[in-house]
């Protein structure tokens, strides 16, 4: 089989790709520890810077302070007795020990009371007059641009008793803050300047910058920044990374005690990479030199790896071949190699005598012979294949042993089947004969259930006609109760109606004789009307008479009426009767006819099963035949089968 890639490829390229991502991983590491360090180092001295700077600005501005104090000490100030030339006086004396660029007293509202000439005629509107009236304490203004020079004012009340006399009003030069800034130096580009709560650049080492008075939150803000920022002009201590302008800077920020100002020191981060970028240049040739040692080496120790294992893969590529008669030439270095070679000629020894011993003992089976031992010089997992010979061996000569005892038992077994199959034959004959003696009993059955099945339907037909007929009579009583019923409602109307005359006719009497008695009071003039209401009475007396011979005939008719419809409700009962016997009869003549059905499918079946028993007798038949045949074979095949297993050599049995 052709190799894709040599091992000693392998190896290099192992060893090669190790290295280089050591090499990346180490010089990635280096890198991002010499920022991490340089970041750490450099915000570290820049907040310390920051903080000493701000003390140095702080002890410079007390100062100027302490000797603003002094001079407040001046009682003659505040004396309104005294001249002010006196004042002046002292205002001069003291200039002239300090280097003031002007020094002046103003009233309450700002106004010049005396002073230098160079001093304003007000201050009024500046922001250290407008700190000094809100505090009534002493205040350091910003650094201002006057007289073609730039000046810090320090502004301190003149107190008498507890109330603010007056305001005194020292001016420096810039210097004294400006000393401070131009000392701080760091980096190429680094830059130190001083803000204020709002953010407003008011002194810069750059003084030529101030003039503009830039705001940090225009120059640098963003959403990142601003949170640096807010700690500066909240007067905190601390430094971070910001991005100014696009270039990453690392800033630092510390307050000035005894004023509202920050002091913000930055510089940019590429003033500092220059370690960086020659640190990373070393380390890349250092990881390319260890690559190129690491190659080198690698290349010469899988060179002798791959010497020791070629002797070893070549025997293995012919041995998969079934080459098994060369010897196996020994890699004599000590190591692995040396070890897995010898295992491999070992092997290679053992398969060949496995081989042999398992062949010479294939060969006796083949042959027939049984009997041979498989020898017991396997060892390890090779056991196994011994064991499973060594049970096939057996299990052969067991089986053939069965055979050989089947075989006896076959022919015995087969003469018996013999016997027992002609046998079988005659009982089946005699089977087959039965079989059609019962068939004809069937069929002589089917014929009497049929004449039965005939007789059951004509019984039906007549009990359906007789059904039909009482029905018929039943429904024509029920026709006649119901007029009869009528009649009877149509006679109790008549029988009303005979009362409702009767009284009629009382009325008519009473009011015939009421119309007498009239016309008898009347006299002759009623003698007409007497007659009349005669003739009324003659007419109810006869209506009357009339009315009792009819009440007696309904009397009689009623009478009859009623036998009549006794006679009907008494007919009708019986036509009731009529009608359930003739339907009992119905359905027992429908029994009758769905027993008989049932009878004639119960007989055919019966009649299939006897065919399909009849089937199976001939089948029968046909294999006891064959059974005979068949065990007269297998008694000479049995016979044959002998003769074979004897010509085997078999182990005895213990």
């Amino acid at each position: 089989m052709e190799m894709k890639k040599p091992i000693r490829q392998k190896i290099i390229f192992c060893v090669m790709s190790v290295s280089v991502l050591l090499g990346i991983l180490l010089m990635a590491a280096m890198i991002i520890s010499n920022l991490i360090t340089t970041r750490t180092l450099l915000l570290d001295n820049m907040q310390m810077l920051a903080k000493v700077s701000s003390q140095n600005i702080s002890s410079n501005l007390h100062l100027l302070t302490d000797r603003m104090a002094g001079l407040l000490l001046e009682e003659v100030l505040v004396d309104d007795t005294a001249d002010s030339r006196v004042k002046q006086e002292v205002l001069d004396e003291r200039e002239s020990r300090i280097e003031f660029v002007w020094l002046a007293a103003y009233d309450m509202e700002g106004r010049k009371l005396y002073g230098d000439e160079e001093a304003p005629v007000s201050i009024g509107g500046r922001e250290y007059y407008d700190k000094i009236s809100e505090t009534h304490n002493m205040v350091i203004g910003e650094p201002v641009y006057e007289s073609g020079i730039w000046q810090i004012a320090v502004a301190a009340p003149l107190k008498k008793g507890e109330e603010d006399y007056a305001y005194l009003i020292g001016s420096y030069k810039y210097d004294l803050l400006n000393d401070v800034l131009g000392n701080i130096n760091i980096g190429a580009n680094g830059g130190a300047y001083i803000i204020n709560e709002k953010g407003d650049i008011i002194a810069d080492r750059d003084v030529e910058n101030m003039s503009v008075r830039n705001n940090i939150y225009e120059l640098y803000g963003s959403k990142k920044n601003n949170k640096f920022l807010d700690a500066m002009t909240n007067f905190q201590t601390g430094a971070a990374g910001m991005r100014m302008h696009g270039i990453y800077h690392y800033a630092a920020y510390s307050p000035v005690a005894g004023t509202n100002w920050t002091l913000v020191v930055d510089a940019p981060n590429s003033d500092f990479m220059g370690a960086v970028v020659v640190t990373g240049i070393v380390s890349v040739a250092l990881g390319i030199l260890l690559m190129v040692g690491a190659v080198v080496y690698s290349s010469q120790v899988s060179g002798r790896i791959s010497d020791s294992l070629s002797l070893a893969t070549e025997r293995l590529s012919a041995l998969a071949e079934g080459n098994l008669k060369d010897e196996v030439m020994i890699a004599r270095t000590g190591d692995e190699a040396q070890v897995m070679t010898e295992a491999l000629a070992k092997t290679i020894e053992n398969v060949d005598t496995y081989i042999e011993d398992l062949g010479r003992s294939l060969d006796s089976l083949s042959e027939g012979d049984y009997s041979q031992e498989v020898p017991d010089n396997f060892t390890g997992d090779f056991r196994a294949i011994r064991e499973a010979l060594c049970r096939i061996t057996d299990s052969l000569n067991e089986t053939m042993h069965r055979i050989h005892a089947s075989s006896k038992a076959v022919r015995n077994n087969s003469s018996e089947v013999s016997g027992y199959a002609e046998r079988l034959y005659g009982g089946a004959m005699e089977q087959e004969k039965a079989l059609e003696r019962l068939n004809s009993s069937i069929q002589v059955i089917v014929d009497r259930i049929g004449e039965i099945d005939e007789s059951a339907t004509k019984v039906k037909q007549f009990a359906i006609g007789a059904e039909e007929k009482a029905n018929q009579g039943k429904s024509q009583m029920d026709t006649m109760l119901e007029a009869m019923n009528d009649i009877y409602a149509d006679m109790q109307e008549i029988i009303n109606i005979s009362h409702m005359i009767e009284e009629i006719s009382d009325q008519t009497s009473l009011l015939s004789l009421n119309a007498s008695i009239e016309a008898a009071r009347a006299g002759e003039s009623g003698r007409g009307f007497g007659i009349v209401a005669q003739q009324i009475g003659i007419l109810a007396d006869q209506t009357a008479s009339a009315l009792q011979r009819t009440v007696e005939i309904i009397g009689q008719t009623s009478l009859s009426i009623d036998k009549g419809m006794k006679a009907a409700e008494t007919t009708a009962g019986s036509f009731m009767e009529i009608h359930e016997v003739t339907k009992i009869f119905t359905d027992i003549s429908k029994e009758i006819e769905q027993i008989a059905n049932e009878q004639q499918a119960a007989v055919a079946k019966v009649s299939e099963e006897v065919e399909r028993v009849e089937e199976v007798a001939n089948v029968n038949q046909d294999l006891s035949r064959m059974t005979d045949e068949t065990a007269a074979k297998s008694l000479k095949e049995a016979g044959e089968l002998a003769e074979v297993v004897e010509a085997v050599k078999l182990r005895e049995k213990i």
